[in-house]
C-alpha cells in the first residue's frame, strides 16, 4: 500500500491469497479493510480475485469494502472498466480452495480500444511446491489477447513472457527458510496505452537466505566458523538493510565431520555467537551439517561398530544399558558436563537407551578419530 501511494499508481489489483484462510477473529479483516480504505482516499483504485487460501469456501465471513475496491466473483469472469484510464480489468475469484478446473479459458475476450488486464491465480503449467490449481498453458495466456495477465499463487516472482506480458508479482514477505530472496510487487508503467516498462519493488520487511558454505579440508572448528562468517557478510549485504534470517549449510569432512556431528548444538551456539559478530540484524534459523560420508574414518574398530548396532536392534540391551545408567546420573550435580558430553548426558538422564548408545557411539568416534591425527 505504501509503494501504491508513493508510486502514484492508477490503480491495484491482488491476485489472490489476501487471506490465509477464516480469520480467527474480526482484526484480521479490519486491518485489510483499512489498508484498502487508504488506497480509496489516495484516488486509488484496486481489484481483488481471491485465491485457493481466500476461497469463498474459507473466508466465510467478510467485511464491506470500501468505495473503489472490487472484489471479482466466483460464478463466472468479470470486466471492471475504467473509462476514465483506458483500462478493463478481467478476472474470477475461486468459490473452493482446491480449484483444477481451467478458469482461465472462461475469461473475457479483451475490449477494443482499452488496456485489458487478466488478474488470475494460478499454477500456469505446474510450480514445483504449490499445487495445480487452475491450471492453464503459457500459450493459452499469450493467445488470449489480453495486454497483461497479473498472476498469484507462486510465490516467486517471475516474468513468464513479454508482449502479451505474463507476470507472477510473488509474495509480498518470505514467511520461511524455503522462501529466500527479495519479495514484493510488481510496477507496470503505462503510456498512451501501451505497456512500457514492468519492474519488481522489494516490500519486505525481513528477508531469508540460505547461506551455504563449502569447508572441506578445513582442520578445525575455528577454520569453519571463519568460513561461515565470510560467507555470511555479503549475505547480510544482499538483504538491502533488512533483518536477514538464515540458514547455514556447511560441508565438512575427515575429523572435523565427526567432531562436529558429535555434538551439533554445541558448533550451531558457536555459529549464532560468530553471526553476532558481523550484524545485530542476522538471526541464524538452523544450522545444517553436511558431512563428506565417504571421506569420515569411523575411528571404532569393526568389532565394536557390529556390538553397537546390535544393541540398537535389541530392545532388551537397551533397557538394561538404561537401568545401569540410572543410578551413576541421579548421583550427578545438575551442571556436570561440557559440550562435548551434553548430548550424552542428556540420554542417559531422558532413560532413552538408543540415543545413549547413538551418542556415545558419535562421541568415541570423534575422539578416537582426533586422537589419530
Amino acid at each position: 500500500m505504501d509503494l501504491a501511494i508513493e508510486e502514484g499508481a492508477a490503480f491495484v489489483v491482488i491476485a489472490g491469497d489476501l487471506y490465509d484462510g477464516a480469520w480467527k477473529d474480526q482484526s484480521t479483516g479490519q486491518f485489510a479493510i483499512a489498508q484498502l480504505a487508504r488506497l480509496t482516499r489516495a484516488g486509488i483504485r484496486s481489484v481483488i480475485a481471491f485465491g485457493n487460501h481466500d476461497a469463498e469456501s474459507r473466508v466465510t465471513r467478510h467485511l464491506t469494502a470500501p468505495e473503489g475496491v472490487y472484489k471479482l466473483k466466483s460464478a463466472k469472469c468479470e470486466s471492471v472498466q475504467f473509462d476514465d484510464l483506458g483500462v478493463v480489468v478481467h478476472g474470477r475469484s475461486y468459490k473452493e480452495a482446491a480449484t483444477t478446473e481451467n478458469i482461465a479459458s472462461t475469461y473475457c475476450p479483451p475490449a477494443p480500444g482499452m488496456l485489458n488486464v487478466a488478474l488470475l491465480h494460478t499454477a500456469l503449467d505446474g510450480h514445483q511446491g504449490h499445487a495445480n490449481y487452475a491450471p492453464c498453458s503459457l500459450g493459452e495466456l499469450q493467445a488470449a489477447g489480453h495486454d497483461y495477465w497479473a498472476l498469484g499463487h507462486v510465490h516467486d516472482h517471475a516474468v513468464r513472457a513479454d508482449h502479451p506480458h505474463v507476470v507472477f508479482a510473488g509474495n509480498t514477505q518470505g514467511r520461511h527458510i524455503r522462501e529466500t530472496g527479495a519479495k514484493g510487487a510488481v510496477v507496470v508503467r503505462v503510456e498512451e496505452g501501451t505497456i512500457v516498462h514492468v519492474e519488481h519493488r522489494a516490500t519486505d520487511e525481513v528477508r531469508w537466505a540460505h547461506a551455504r558454505v563449502d569447508a572441506i579440508g578445513a582442520a578445525d572448528p575455528m577454520e569453519a566458523l571463519a568460513a561461515i562468517q565470510a560467507q555470511l557478510r555479503p549475505t547480510v549485504l544482499g538483504a538491502d538493510g533488512r533483518p536477514l534470517a538464515a540458514r547455514v549449510s556447511i560441508k565438512v569432512d575427515g575429523p572435523l565431520a565427526q567432531r562436529l556431528r558429535a555434538d551439533p548444538a554445541w558448533f550451531e551456539a558457536e555459529v549464532r555467537g560468530h553471526a553476532a559478530g558481523v550484524s545485530d540484524a542476522l538471526w541464524i534459523e538452523r544450522v545444517k551439517i553436511i558431512a563428506n560420508d565417504a571421506a569420515l574414518p569411523t575411528g571404532l574398530p569393526p568389532e565394536l561398530l557390529e556390538m553397537l548396532s546390535q544393541a540398537l536392534e535389541d530392545p532388551d540391551c537397551l533397557r538394561a544399558v538404561e537401568n545401569a545408567i540410572a543410578p551413576l546420573t541421579a548421583k550427578l550435580p545438575a551442571d556436570v558436563g561440557d559440550p562435548d558430553t551434553a548430548p550424552l548426558l542428556a540420554s542417559a538422564r531422558g532413560r532413552d537407551g538408543a540415543a545413549l548408545v547413538r551418542a556415545a557411539k558419535a562421541l568415541v568416534a570423534a575422539r578416537l578419530g582426533e586422537g589419530a591425527h
